[in-house]
């Protein structure tokens, strides 16, 4: 449900002028209801702006991971590559993680599921249709990641998590084209005395915070992964600060440009890092669930959360964790820090005064959009005629009058977060690509033959609020939402419970089927121990040395000779989803998987195109060191371990029958 408190802090039927009644001002001990507005102020309701901008940066990560699988798309999620549907089927991987990919098998399916998710998840950042798109990117993603956890990690959980706690909030109540399309449905201004009457621009509702049990759930699970990282953070390296040290040698999870320069890192500097990160993750958890100075607490938590993760993601290949806990900390942005903004960002002097056409249907649109767009209210609307193109800008101070690309630049610099984009119009070559543009709409008059009609009539303002039906119908999803929240909530408590160390090795807690199939199947882990109690201190890799059928030796994954030099790596170059499928075939508790392993390299020529390319033998090794003892940069006790042999018979019967 939603808050009754006004954007102002205010119930919108208290008096405007009554005097503070705040009871600690008369000396008085707080009410009881004052306790429960404070709780539900500060664990249960969020600023729906933040929800629009969660919406926005969630929707550009779910975009960015689909563009990080798109090189390896086949390779992981088709028949040819390293673990086919009908493998998966036969073979389900951990309680047999809920996934619909297996569904698609060729490359045309999966290229097309590809482009269907492209467009949801561009559907999400937009905001158009957005809970549809917000349930079905839930399923998408989580699909995506269930469908091989060879290369699961734990910031696939994490994105999980974020993706389906957010499938419980209205995303798409603020800086939405759905908000934009509601409000145009609801007002249809005809002149310009109706576009520069901004009453009912956006609905009450969405003025006002929203209160739901899943904000309190989000805090708790944002606190909950940094705790319990650091209560499982016991080790001597974690104690001694010589924990970042080693994590920096560990190849196949360094980027290439950190394998270059950890040489050149300071002893003393590393120890710092270490101690930071340590405090940080613990400060985290007493920021984020502090009810005292709550907004510099949210600041605080907030800044902290992006430190820690953009130097994560900026280090390491964790696939989206870094980036997906980055998304988690927008939903802390206050009210506060939205007021800071604009006040910060509203600058009086790029006012202007939009003048269109008023025959013009589409100029008229524009302006009807642009109404919705001016959060600021620093543009004003008048009508005109005989305007070339249908719009012209007109600086009230100067009195000058802009057309073309430099109207355009004005108007978007009025706009919020538009002078950063400004800037482009007035470049020469775009600004003259614009006016050519512009000239040849006024010379084929287009903005008169769109088909827009110029609205006849005074604009009516349609009530904001549902049909009494629909209000029915709204309090019971209402209902029905909070209790499978609750329902979620439990499930992550007891999937907590069986799975973090720290509590199952003191507790025997019994795990229900119906919580452990929402939590197992769907991938809802709570498992938060990432380099505890000690970080990775071995580096390792497969190699295969495979022979060809003209007698190279080569490795079917890189395409070149097989490399078994470890000492002299400066990161392997793997990116995260090769990074884990090595580190987790290596293990004998997936030797099952070793069979479709093999055929993914049988079928190199189908890849390289290549008939000399044919692999008629092989040995796949581990090849591992460890990585060097802190104030040192060479690796020591390097081993090469072989797990397996294989021989392709069709290659061997083709070699045999040239």
């Amino acid at each position: 449900m939603d808050s009754a408190i006004s954007d102002e802090g205010r119930a919108p039927d208290a008096p405007q002028n009554a005097a503070p009644t705040t009871p600690a001002r008369r000396g008085e001990s707080f009410r009881p209801r004052a306790w429960l507005e404070l709780i539900r102020d500060v664990y249960f309701s969020i600023d729906r702006r933040t929800l629009g901008f969660t919406r926005i940066m969630l929707g550009f990560l779910c975009v960015m991971d689909l563009v990080r699988r798109t090189p390896d798309w086949l390779a992981m999620y088709s028949n040819q590559g390293v673990l086919p549907n009908h493998v998966n089927l036969w073979r389900p991987q951990a309680w047999g993680a809920f996934t619909f990919l297996n569904a698609f098998s060729t490359a045309p399916e999966l290229w097309a599921l590809w482009g269907v998710m492209l467009a949801t998840y561009l559907c999400l950042m937009f905001g158009y249709k957005t809970r549809i798109a917000q349930v079905l990117t839930l399923v998408f993603v989580t699909s995506t990641n269930g469908r091989i956890l060879l290369i699961e990690n734990g910031g696939y959980v994490v994105f999980n998590l974020l993706v389906m706690w957010t499938a419980f909030l209205p995303l798409g109540d603020r800086f939405s084209i759905d908000t934009i399309l509601d409000s145009m449905r609801r007002r249809k201004e005809a002149t310009a005395e109706e576009l520069n009457d901004r009453a009912g621009v956006i609905d009450e509702r969405r003025l006002s915070p929203h209160v739901s049990f899943v904000v309190f759930v989000i805090l708790l699970q944002i606190s909950a992964i940094y705790f319990f990282n650091v209560v499982h953070k016991t080790g001597a390296a974690w104690k001694n600060g010589t924990a970042v040290h080693y994590v920096l040698y560990v190849d196949r999870m360094v980027t290439p440009l950190i394998g270059l320069v950890r040489y050149y890192a300071p002893p003393a500097v590393l120890l710092v890092l270490t101690k930071f990160v340590m405090f940080g993750e613990a400060a985290l958890p007493y920021c984020i669930l502090s009810p005292l100075a709550r907004a510099w607490a949210r600041r605080i938590a907030l800044g902290l959360m992006n430190i820690l993760h953009l130097g994560f993601g900026s280090t390491f290949v964790l696939g989206p964790f870094a980036w997906a806990m980055c998304v988690f900390s927008t939903l802390l942005i206050t009210k506060d820090d939205w007021d800071i903004a604009a006040r910060t960002m509203r600058r009086a002097h790029r006012a202007r005064v939009v003048v269109f056409d008023a025959r013009s249907g589409a100029a008229l649109l524009f302006c009807r959009i642009l109404k919705r767009l001016d959060r600021y209210e620093l543009l004003s609307f008048r009508s005109g005629s005989g305007l070339e193109g249908g719009i012209a800008v007109e600086n009230p101070k100067t009195n000058t009058t802009l057309r073309r690309s430099a109207a355009y630049a004005d108007i978007l610099a009025a706009l919020p977060l538009g002078p950063t984009l400004a800037w482009l119009l007035r470049a020469p070559g775009v600004s003259h690509l614009v006016d050519a543009i512009a000239r040849a709409v006024e010379a084929r008059n287009v903005s008169r033959t769109f088909g827009l009609r110029v609205p006849r009539g005074p604009s009516t303002l349609l009530p904001a609020g549902p049909a009494p039906l629909r209000r029915v119908l709204g309090f019971g999803a209402v209902g029905l939402r909070e209790m499978l929240v609750l329902f979620m909530f439990a499930g992550a408590v007891n999937q907590a419970a069986v799975e973090l160390w720290c509590i199952k090795e003191r507790w025997k807690v019994p795990q229900p089927e119906p919580l452990r199939m929402a939590a197992q199947k769907l991938r809802f882990l709570q498992g938060w121990f990432m380099f505890s109690p000690n970080p990775v201190m071995d580096d390792g890799t497969i190699v295969v040395d495979a022979k060809t059928i003209d007698g190279r030796s080569i490795d079917p994954f890189t395409g070149q000779p097989p490399n078994f030099d470890l000492t002299n790596a400066k990161s392997f170059g793997y990116n995260q989803i090769w990074s884990d499928y090595y580190n987790r075939m290596h293990l004998p508790a997936n030797s099952a998987y070793r069979e479709p392993m093999k055929d993914y390299m049988y079928r190199l020529p189908e890849r390289t195109g290549r008939a000399e390319d044919v692999i008629v033998s092989g040995d796949v090794y581990w090849v591992k060191d460890m990585n060097p003892s802190f104030g040192k940069t060479n690796s020591t006790r390097f081993e090469k371990e072989k797990l397996f042999s294989f021989e392709n018979p069709a290659a061997r019967a083709q070699a045999s029958n040239p």
